[in-house]
């Protein structure tokens, strides 16, 4: 029957293929080779890449990409009109025109949106004279300064060495002195922030004041003040502002800086100590009176 099916079994016709079964053994071969392909490839990529990274191929493509996406975004700028045109300062005296620029770090024709006004007032307080700034940026072109600068109170002597002093005892400059000959001079560690309340104090009395050459600090308690005329003056530790005044009154009142006097004395609450030139004083033990 077979053979009969067969024989009359349409031309053309083609065979069913017989199934074969695979061994799990032979799966397992066939998925592991597979398996190590990938890995073998993906290992070769890896390799690749770091051999990039390493010669630097890399890092010189995204910087060029780099710079490349930042000229065209300063062009886009620069076609909108957002680029640096004017650049106000106001509050400047002592601090040159030249110096604020300078620190301001800005220039004609820069993005506007580039420009960094923290940074740029970080940079202004670093220069001396500049006490407080504000840096304002202003669409489509301009940079607002506004500065207050400090006010000079004392030199202070350091090591041989002079610098200008604000109030609160801070540093200004050390260049161009001369023309601040005129202000006290303050000598000691501590004397800079010490020294607006001694000035403060000695200027209640406007007259003496302007007899003031120095001060020198001792011990960080009390003060010298040395006078034009060359007189010393021993302020004491306490009640420093009742003995100047007294000494106003003396010199007011009796023209001691007219006789030869080296030195006063203001230490004793009770009482005033004159001491007199070498001078003087060897005149008065010669003829045994005060000439």
């Amino acid at each position: 029957m077979r053979a009969l099916m067969q024989l009359f079994k349409p031309k053309g016709a083609v065979a069913k293929p017989t199934r074969r079964r695979t061994s799990r053994a032979a799966l397992r071969r066939r998925y592991g080779i597979m398996a190590l392909s990938v890995v073998i490839f993906l290992g070769g990529l890896g390799a690749g890449a770091w051999q990039l990274w390493q010669s630097g191929i890399v890092d010189q493509a995204y910087t060029k990409a780099s710079d490349a996406v930042t000229a065209w975004g300063e062009r886009q700028v620069q076609n909108a009109g957002l680029t640096v045109q004017h650049v106000f300062v106001t509050g400047r005296g002592e601090t040159s025109k030249k110096q604020v620029l300078g620190a301001v770090g800005v220039r004609n024709g820069q993005s506007i949106l580039a420009f960094d006004p923290v940074q740029a007032r970080q940079r202004l307080l670093q220069l001396g004279w500049v006490e407080t700034a504000r840096v304002e940026r202003r669409l489509p072109d301009t940079i607002v300064v506004r500065i207050s600068e400090r006010k000079a109170l004392a030199l202070w002597q350091h090591k041989g060495r002079h610098v200008l002093i604000d109030q609160g005892g801070k540093p200004i400059t050390r260049r161009h002195l001369a023309r601040f000959a005129h202000l006290p001079v303050v000598v000691g560690k501590d004397a800079p922030q010490a020294a607006a309340a001694l000035i403060g104090m000695l200027s209640q009395q406007p007259a003496l004041f302007a007899q003031v050459r120095a001060a020198v600090r001792i011990g960080a308690r009390r003060w010298d003040v040395r006078l034009k005329n060359g007189v010393k003056v021993y302020l004491p530790e306490e009640n420093a502002t009742a003995a100047w005044v007294r000494l106003a009154a003396l010199v007011a009142e009796h023209r001691i800086f007219e006789r030869d006097i080296a030195a006063i004395d203001l230490r004793l609450p009770d009482r005033l100590v004159l001491r007199l030139t070498p001078e003087a004083a060897a005149k008065k033990s010669k003829n045994g009176k005060d000439t």
